[in-house]
């Protein structure tokens, strides 16, 4: 009795200390970002039936917090996009007036982007991408993607907003057992609003997605591989101003349909909902986030 009493105040302790270290990060992130933009955000599926690795990274980045002032943006590029993405022109800017303004933004042209260096062309090249959003009191806020049409293009050819299906072969993907493929390019151009209790919109998300399935045949006929290859967002940016203190954290864009399940895998089981909350997840639930801007999804 006496070490099971010792094992369940061990397991109390634990828990409380772990919970206070969620808070106290809670806490902390609260007071953090208040604008933040992004330049490129790529994930690559991986893919050994087409020789071809996972990838997941960031390039670029303008964020601005409490203290006020203009970020220019940051170009380094630790997770190594480069090797995948060429920009030109590429500007990002974040920038807090409090309390007149909260505003930020990317412009860029994607000259290239190549899922693997064997590729026949570029899967996909833009003309210029601007993106934007803005909070100021004395207006709502605002969200904007601006896109030449036709200057979006997936292997050459022009990709609006919506589905777009695309013929393609083996040698322009650089996937040596594939001999013919068709494309899925689901473009979705991001202008978020979100309305703060008891006001107008105080919050705002926008960006430009591209998700990029395909379903690849072999030389006799066998479909080698059908799922998702690749999604990327240029300029995704987002700010949160709304001094609501039962405010959580920005959650604006919708939530994404299943991808397509690759031929042959298990189709993944989709994620649990409702219940009875946890201890944590009711305490957590009860902070009060700081009047004023609260920290953009990161």
């Amino acid at each position: 009795m006496a070490t099971t009493l010792r094992s369940l105040l061990l397991t109390a302790t634990g828990s409380v200390a772990v919970l206070g270290a969620v808070l106290a990060m809670r806490a902390t992130a609260a007071t953090g970002e208040f604008v933040l933009v992004r330049g490129v955000e790529l994930e690559i599926r991986g893919i050994p039936s087409l020789g071809q690795e996972a990838f997941t990274g960031s390039w670029g980045r303008a964020s601005m917090g409490s203290s006020g002032g203009e970020d220019g943006g940051d170009w380094d590029d630790p997770d190594g996009v480069r090797a995948f993405v060429s920009l030109a022109g590429r500007q990002l800017r974040a920038r807090v007036a409090a309390p007149v303004s909260w505003e930020a933004g990317g412009r860029f042209r994607v000259r290239h982007l190549r899922l693997n260096p064997r590729a026949g062309l570029p899967l996909l090249v833009t003309g210029t991408v601007r993106t934007g959003v803005s909070w100021r009191p004395s207006g709502p806020a605002g969200s904007s993607v601006v896109a030449a049409p036709g200057s979006v293009a997936v292997l050459g050819q022009p990709v609006e907003a919506g589905t777009t299906s695309i013929p393609a072969t083996g040698v322009q993907l650089g996937y040596p057992g594939v001999t013919t493929a068709v494309l899925t390019v689901v473009r979705t151009d991001v202008r978020k609003t979100a309305p703060h209790t008891g006001g107008g919109p105080r919050a705002a998300e926008a960006g430009m997605t591209l998700a990029i399935s395909g379903r690849m045949v072999g030389a006799s006929g066998d479909v080698v591989y059908d799922g998702p290859l690749a999604e990327v967002t240029l300029g995704g940016a987002s700010v949160d101003c709304a001094g609501d203190a039962a405010r959580q954290e920005p959650g604006l864009t919708p939530p994404r349909a299943p991808a397509p399940t690759p031929s042959g895998a298990p189709a993944s089981a989709p994620p649990a909902t409702g219940g009875t909350p946890t201890f944590a997840d009711s305490l957590l639930s009860m902070l009060a986030a700081s009047t004023g801007c609260s920290r953009p999804s990161a």
